[in-house]
């Protein structure tokens, strides 16, 4: 799945066009999809978090057109402060305005939440889309699927237990992509270092931006050593690891366009239809200025690196 120069281009593009009102999200998926590009789906295929699939319809060379974006199914934003997903929402009328298919499907799209499951199943990229609790056992056969993709594990309860469910349902043979956070990460988030750390009320404030996410997710990171040893408790074995997100990607998405995203969206539904299309494209155009240069900074990775992306084998 390696990508050629135009291509990793057009990824960066796109994702800008789709998360424009949060193009520190772009960036990252960006690192994301380039960290992933030895993994190859074969065989019955799972996507385990799938979300609302537009992470991974792109990834598999699907476009939108300009129209479309992220944003276009919103609720609670005036909950956004108090960890609310506002994402989180779905009607009849969403309309994903797909430009041109992606290369392949993936068999089943698997995640907890019925309203992003509505909007992935609005693709036509998953041929089936399974509703389910992660941290609970899967609705699948032993040895249902031949690969496997997720960046939700470290969201979950006991990533350990996961794991070893992934590989319950893994042929023999079978390839795991997962993303997860390395021991480095929780170092790199302001509100942890700033306040969790110093108990410096000064930087309390800074809770209106972790929204959650240092007690829901990066107290799941550990070390490459770490994970190799749940992986080889769990009956897997790595064939390729490798980190991205250094620090510069990680505190530029911590703050990015996050705090004004409320304001943003309530600015954006206020402007008029037939001048949108060139606000957007104004917008966008701007943005490579800055997500370019910023994006090939985060092709520079070391052991310091926040994440990990691990292929791993049955």
């Amino acid at each position: 799945m390696c990508g050629s120069g135009d291509q990793m281009t057009s990824n960066l593009e796109q994702l800008l066009s789709v998360f424009w009102l949060r193009p520190e999200t772009a960036v990252w998926r960006y690192l994301d999809i380039e960290a992933m590009k030895l993994f190859e789906f074969e065989g019955r295929s799972l996507d385990f978090g799938c979300g609302d699939g537009i992470f991974s319809f792109i990834r598999a060379g699907g476009r939108f057109t300009a129209e479309f974006d992220a944003f276009q199914k919103t609720e609670s934003l005036d909950r956004f402060y108090q960890n609310v997903d506002v994402y989180d929402a779905y009607d009849d009328s969403y309309d994903p305005l797909v430009a041109s298919a992606p290369a392949y499907q993936i068999n089943v799209g698997f995640d907890h939440k019925a309203n992003l499951l509505r909007k992935a199943t609005a693709l036509n990229f998953y041929k089936e889309t399974v509703e389910g609790d992660g941290n609970a056992p899967l609705p699948f056969e032993d040895n249902s699927f031949g690969s496997i993709f997720s960046n939700i594990v470290y969201w979950l309860d006991n990533p350990a237990e996961v794991i070893s469910e992934l590989r319950r349902v893994l042929v023999p043979g079978g390839k795991i992509c997962l993303m997860l956070p390395n021991d480095t990460l929780p170092e790199y988030s302001f509100y942890n270092s700033l306040y969790v750390e110093t108990k410096d009320e000064r930087w309390k404030w800074l809770e209106l931006l972790d929204r959650g996410r240092l007690s829901d997710n990066i107290k799941q990171s550990k070390s490459d050593e770490d994970w190799r040893e749940i992986f080889a408790r769990a009956g897997l074995s790595v064939s390729h690891h490798s980190q991205h997100l250094p620090k510069t990607i990680i505190q530029t998405w911590d703050i990015g366009f996050r705090p004004m995203f409320p304001a943003l969206m309530k600015m954006v539904d206020g402007v008029d239809r037939e001048k949108m299309p060139g606000v957007k494209a104004e917008w966008v155009n701007a943005l490579k200025m800055f997500a370019t240069p910023l994006a090939a900074m985060g092709a520079i990775n070391d052991e310091r690196s926040a994440f990990h992306c691990y292929i791993l084998s049955k």
